[in-house]
């Protein structure tokens, strides 16, 4: 079983996926799955006559994984698609990544016979590192979240961003599982949200935290057809989702934990969630969660192939006596500063519940105006002039100790991301202040 199977189980006539507004049934799909298998096929045949073909072509028995670095999201389906047709295992990565070439057949050491799909750390360390996965990896666990998720064949769910974002692919297959309806959006542009969402009838969304909450601002009058709202990968907390519930007021809001090797980790509902912003709730059905001197692991039969569980991400954390985790950042959260050991997390956190803060990121700085690196810290603010470093300072102070304090504050119109949305911490340093 494969996912191009998955999708041909489906009635052909079902509609799949509205992309920008154009509408592909899941017959639409197979289609276009076939004509991109044919034309790769075409091509390296040509190639191979012409004697032109310098690509690595790895000999029988082996697998290549196939580079998949489209731009657009039904481009990247109908590739991930065609691959199952071609007997290459499907890579999605960012159309901006400068680790791969597109469309390239490479040898990620040896491809497993059972591997179904590859995917890719975001490579916020270095190079991004590449891991196998079976089908049932994945699809055998879409009964259970998709009940926790409310996802069934009558769904419509709104999303944005690139398939190499693994939570978004995730998702779509889920959704295609369950035989319903993705509305996928290519752009940064929430003002076009609001209005297909409206047009399409979502009864869904899927966004990260920093995304969702620029809705309100844009909605003239609430949505009563959205039902649920799924988010991963930042914080939210109480008075996020009171905000967003006055103008989705039938929703129920989920916000998950998760991790490409690890697959879903605990996940928490809107009418458990606190002022603490970093509470992500309990474990996921058949997910056991360790805390070890405040290092997560986590044991899932759903992971990578090649992991053995208990399996840390070097994620720190912390767990109630009810059970709930409370995430304490991640493995390059710590900013080390005069000595001490400082939580970015932590410090984003408390900007971000600063009244008129949208977004905030920190960093460590060089300078030549100072004698080591500082910690500094970028603002979104989307009215002008209503903080000013000093106030922010002031709020700071009462809460941080003196180490932990930003050397400055800058207000920003954006934050630098990569393509799970997450801010991309190496280019946020760079930013010209």
């Amino acid at each position: 079983m494969d996912y191009l199977e998955l999708i041909k189980r489906q009635p052909p006539e079902k509609e799949a996926i509205v992309e920008d507004g154009t509408s592909f049934s899941y017959g639409d799909l197979v289609r276009l799955a076939q004509n991109k298998a044919q034309e790769w096929k075409k091509h390296l045949s040509h190639m191979e006559h012409a004697g032109q073909n310098d690509q690595p072509h790895p000999p029988s028995p082996q697998r290549a994984v196939h580079v998949i670095q489209e731009k657009r999201i039904l481009q990247q389906l109908v590739s991930f698609l065609a691959c199952f047709l071609t007997g290459d295992v499907p890579l999605v990565v960012p159309w901006e990544s400068e680790y791969f070439q597109r469309d390239a057949r490479i040898m990620a050491g040896e491809v497993p016979n059972q591997a179904c799909m590859a995917v890719a750390t975001s490579g916020t360390s270095g190079a991004p590192k590449i891991y196998f996965r079976t089908y049932e990896s994945w699809a055998d666990y879409f009964p259970i979240q998709n009940q926790i998720f409310h996802i069934h064949r009558d769904c419509r769910l709104f999303a944005q961003g690139s398939l190499s974002f693994t939570g978004n692919m995730n998702l779509y297959l889920a959704q295609f599982y369950a035989g319903a309806t993705m509305i996928a959006e290519n752009e940064f542009r929430p003002g076009d949200w609001v209005r297909r969402m409206e047009e399409q009838k979502a009864t869904g969304i899927y966004l990260i935290p920093s995304k969702l909450l620029l809705l309100p601002r844009l909605m003239r009058h609430p949505n009563d057809q959205i039902e649920t709202i799924i988010s991963g990968s930042q914080s939210l907390g109480k008075s996020d989702a009171e905000t967003l519930k006055a103008i989705f007021p039938r929703a129920e809001i989920i916000l998950y934990y998760g991790a490409t090797e690890l697959n879903y980790i605990t996940y928490i509902t809107d009418g458990m969630m606190t002022e603490q912003r970093n509470l992500i709730g309990k474990p996921f059905p058949k997910v056991d969660v360790d805390i070890r001197g405040e290092e997560i692991f986590v044991s899932t039969a759903h992971c990578v192939e090649g992991i053995s569980c208990p399996h840390t991400l070097s994620d720190r954390g912390a767990m109630d006596a009810s059970g709930n985790l409370y995430f304490l950042g991640r493995s390059d959260d710590i900013l080390l500063h005069r000595g001490h050991k400082v939580s970015a997390m932590k410090l984003e956190n408390i900007l971000e519940g600063i009244a008129g803060v949208e977004e905030a990121a920190v960093c460590m700085v060089e300078s030549s105006h100072w004698k080591e690196a500082q910690i500094v810290a970028y603002l979104i603010v989307p009215v002008p002039h209503s903080l000013t470093e000093q106030e922010v300072l002031a709020i700071l102070r009462d809460r941080l100790h003196r180490y932990e304090l930003p050397r400055r504050i800058f207000f920003v119109d954006a934050l630098p991301k990569n393509a799970s949305g997450k801010v991309d911490k190496k280019q946020l340093g760079m930013l010209k202040w």
